[in-house]
């Protein structure tokens, strides 16, 4: 029935090739537009599902006390840094940016001096009124002097030792007065007492956002659950404000994740056209050497055209460019030349024994859909694993690969054929014949010996594959894991240097937030579990530099305790907003704890955020979860691990049953599987032994090789079964499938090296590390199926033999 099928398929291509292409050419140009559209989204939202808990935590929490903040680092002389003529323009900063509805809060030095030119203004007035009231004791105490009769010089130095006794006790305050002189930001004097303590050195209440004596810090809060775009404009704002305002003296560098993602972004397109460029070139190189057939370069035309129509369908459909889309197209040219390859390969040996070129296609068709059929599905039941992933841009790399896998069926099926068919019908048969044979002899010779040496040595080769597979499933468990989108992204990227060059200034390498939710996160209750909490973990983990709570500002203000719930109330009354926003809701039901850390591996992170959460034990009521965008990054390890071989197995047990139901021999079922697990197996060894971690790309490593490798199978197996059903002995059927099937093979196996290979290029660290681990796991593909399991195969089925033939 299907061999009925394929050959009304190729009657149906001989017939009208025309209408095909026709065809092809209006898929292209509607193709186009999609393209176009393509966006890139290289945020959190790529790594971490939007209906996950912890993002729609982290939704919450931005909503209350905005997004992540943007840190505009001074760099300078700390005097110039506090000049009049700068803090004129840092505070008309603060004036503009305050009123735009982006922004949630601005924190800075000239938050404290102007705290602190209130507090002294404050203190004027109280030191005018106790004056005033020296004032009053002195003529008090001329009245008393005056009524017990004593005369006018009495009564003068009766008030005037009244007097004095009010100004002694305030002389340190007159003292003070006098030396910064008037409350103002255009006082040096009164800056200088701010900004600096006795000794000379940065006062402690500036030390949070003067760090040292060559920079300070101002922290922008922007509004939260903005896009990518948003926050990139509002980076772009606070720029160009400083380029329009620029500080005397002083560098003014924004820091921001929202300038990670748009370098990411601007690598990711940049990326794309040199890894296309260089895929294009080596994949011409090897087709020339390699594929020594009439129209040689027409299967790299067939899988660009598909690639053409899977990236403009991704436009219509709405699938953003991401780290793992962007591997994609790379690895679709490598995997999509596959078809044209096979189909073509064997168009080319039916022309040799042929006697026109339609009988040639229709042979090659009949005999080649049902196998490649099967290949085909094997790779999308790889690719389709890859939706139960739950970071969103793993779900979208296997649907875009599944996508493009079968566009590249199609494209090689009719559209390959039209034009091969049109472009050798006009051509005598004899030449073509001649032509076919000539470019097939060499390679077909040296696979020719190939197959014989690894059959005839098939007990070490398999001894050797065991040992490898073995020591591979050992270290599977040791690979380290890495999600840190900053070790991924290139190293170069001038916003990464800036962040990093910040995070050596003020000394942290990053900061984990918490949320705490309960009816009234201020009773005294649920604050003295939040002082002790965070005392503990500071004390436990060393890691943790510092703790900031609502818990820490209510114990500072009471004297290290947490007071009852009037004193409370009091308290929090008295801290200014910009303090209490970021701590506290406005219904007091969230609280947000903060823990300031060393820079460390987010493996690290991860582990100790399941630590704070274990650690936690908070009252009946209260709850805390993980937010940010450390706690965002470090949820994607248990979403890639934890998947991995889940992933893993529901691929290959689907494979298992499609197989099952084509073949319905366990032997050929068995023999399909069981390279897939070996390769898999020393993937993991190659992997440990070179160093390369597992990250979103690599993790699903496994799945890719799961379709590679049963394709490769499937298509030697087919062919060596229907050698056997010729009447050919196991082993001569074997040695005349891999000298026949094994050229198309090897040269699908060398363009998808190929392919994968220059993702090697790539100056993301993702997928350079990707490349590497997928060439060598293709290689592995390879090797397993032309030299391991041929031995294999033909001992089984001979064996077989041999037990039919005594039982007779």
């Amino acid at each position: 029935m299907i061999k009925r099928f394929s050959a009304a398929l190729a009657r149906f291509i001989k017939r009208w090739p025309w209408l095909i292409i026709a065809v092809a050419l209006l898929l292209s140009a509607a193709a186009v537009p999609g393209v176009t559209m393509l966006e890139t989204e290289t945020g959190f939202a790529a790594l971490v599902s939007p209906d996950s808990k912890i993002a729609q935590d982290n939704a919450r929490y931005q909503e209350q006390f905005g997004g992540e903040p943007i840190t505009v680092l001074l760099t300078g002389q700390l005097d110039d840094i506090f000049s009049t003529q700068n803090l004129a323009i840092l505070s008309d900063f603060e004036q503009e940016f305050s009123g735009d509805e982006c922004y949630r809060a601005i924190n800075g030095p000239l938050t404290i001096l102007q705290l602190a030119q209130q507090e002294t203004e404050q203190a004027m007035r109280a030191f005018e009124e106790q004056l005033a009231l020296a004032q009053e004791q002195a003529a008090e105490a001329r009245a008393a002097a005056a009524a017990m009769g004593l005369g006018e010089a009495e009564q003068e130095i009766a008030a005037e030792q009244a007097r004095a006794e009010v100004l002694q006790k305030l002389q340190p305050q007159i003292e003070q007065l006098q030396l910064i002189g008037e409350p103002s930001l255009d006082n040096p004097a009164f800056i200088a007492s701010v900004l600096y303590d006795a000794e000379g050195a940065v006062s402690p209440v500036m030390q949070s956002f003067v760090p040292d004596i060559a920079h300070a810090l101002i922290s922008v809060t922007p509004r939260g659950n903005m896009s990518d775009q948003e926050s990139l404009q509002a980076v772009i704002d606070i720029e160009a404000f400083f380029s329009s305002y620029p500080l005397d003296g002083v560098e003014v560098t924004v820091v921001s994740d929202a300038k990670l993602v748009d370098a990411i972004s601007n690598s990711i397109g940049n990326n794309i056209n040199v890894l296309l460029a260089l895929s294009v070139a080596v994949m011409v190189l090897i087709l020339v050497f390699m594929f020594r057939v009439r129209w040689r370069l027409l299967s790299l035309g067939m899988v660009g055209l598909s690639a053409l129509w899977t990236f403009g369908l991704m436009g219509y459909l709405g699938v953003p460019l991401t780290m793992a889309t962007m591997a994609a197209l790379t690895i679709l040219l490598g995997l999509g030349i596959d078809f044209s390859i096979q189909f073509h390969n064997r168009y080319q040996e039916e022309v040799a024994r042929s006697e026109t070129v339609g009988e040639a296609m229709v042979t090659s068709i009949s005999n080649m859909f049902p196998t490649i059929g099967i290949a085909l599905l094997a790779t999308i039941i790889g690719f389709i694993t890859l939706y139960i992933s739950e970071v969103p841009m793993i779900r979208q790399f296997g649907m875009m690969l599944a996508t493009g896998i079968v566009i590249s069926y199609i494209v090689a099926l009719f559209l390959l054929h039209s034009i091969v068919y049109l472009g050798d019908k006009k051509i005598e048969i004899k030449k073509l014949k001649e032509a076919a044979s000539k470019a097939s002899g060499r390679i077909e010779r040296i696979l020719l010996r190939l197959g014989k040496l690894v059959i005839n040595h098939t007990l070490w080769i398999f001894i050797v594959a065991v040992a490898f597979a073995v020591g591979g499933g050992i270290v599977d468990h040791w690979l380290p894991t890495n999600t840190d989108y900053e070790d991924l992204m290139p190293q170069s990227t001038p916003a990464l240097v800036e962040l990093r060059e910040m995070r050596q200034i003020v000394g942290i390498g990053g900061t984990v937030h918490l949320m705490v939710e309960t009816g009234d996160v201020t009773t005294p209750a649920v604050l003295s579990w939040l002082k002790d909490y965070g005392d503990n973990a500071l004390s436990a983990h060393p890691e943790i530099i510092s703790a900031s709570s609502l818990a820490t500002v209510v114990s500072t203000a009471a004297g290290g305790v947490i007071p009852a719930q009037p004193q409370i109330d009091a308290i929090l009354e008295s801290i200014p907003q910009s303090y209490l926003a970021p701590l506290l809701s406005g219904d007091r039901s969230m609280a947000g704890v903060s823990f300031n850390i060393e820079y460390i591996p987010m493996e690290e992170t991860h582990d100790l955020l399941v630590l704070l959460q274990e650690e936690a034990s908070p009252p009946s009521g209260v709850s805390i979860s993980p937010v940010g965008s450390l706690a965002l990054g470090a949820s994607t390890m248990d979403a890639l691990v934890g998947a991995r071989m889940t992933m893993n197995l529901i691929c290959l047990g689907a494979i298992l049953l499609v197989l099952l139901v084509v073949y319905r021999r366990l032997g050929s079922i068995i023999f399909t599987i069981i390279p897939v697990g070996a390769v898999i197996a020393w993937s993991s060894l190659d992997m440990y032994l070179i160093g390369i971690p597992l990250n979103p790309l690599t993790a699903i490593l496994g799945v890719l090789i799961i379709g590679i490798c049963t394709e490769f199978m499937v298509l030697l197996m087919g062919r060596y079964e229907e050698e056997k059903r010729r009447g050919v002995p196991p082993k001569e059927a074997m040695v005349t499938a891999i000298s026949k099937i094994g050229r198309a093979i090897v040269t699908t196996a060398l363009t998808t090296l190929g392919g994968f290979g220059v993702l090697i290029a790539s100056s993301f660290v993702m997928i350079r590390d990707f490349g590497i681990a997928t060439v060598i796991s293709v290689f592995l593909s390879l090797l397993i199926t032309i030299t391991v399991m041929p031995g294999l195969i033909v001992w089984y089925d001979e064996w077989r033999q041999r037990r039919r033939t005594g039982k007779a």
